[in-house]
């Protein structure tokens, strides 16, 4: 994964991807007792979610790595899908990037 500053250097670095499409009551919840805008986790580069318009949340996360992700499952999501069951719409992994901009 590579950017390119105004300086024209080369910065190098691992990003991971994933996206998740649910109701909005749905998302509400899973994403306040994950934390994720609350107490996000180390690893979460940055987390976007919008309404559709038709009641559905779309969420992108930016983990640094799939690791991470993995770790984040561990540790926040698994007693909450023990406790409240699986949710119907579950997160796709869309893996590293090929090209990102990001603004200075």
């Amino acid at each position: 994964m590579c950017r390119y500053g105004r300086s024209r250097s080369r910065m190098v670095w691992s990003m991971f991807v994933e996206t998740i499409t649910q109701p909005r009551d749905e998302w509400h919840h899973w994403s306040s007792e994950l934390r994720f805008y609350d107490d996000p986790p180390a690893a979460l580069v940055t987390s976007v979610a919008w309404d559709a318009g038709d009641g559905m949340v779309t969420q992108v996360n930016v983990w640094d790595t799939p690791g991470a992700i993995s770790d984040f499952f561990m540790e926040r999501a698994l007693h909450l899908i023990e406790r409240d069951g699986e949710p119907e719409h579950k997160p796709r992994r869309h893996g590293e990037p090929v090209a990102a901009y990001v603004r200075q």
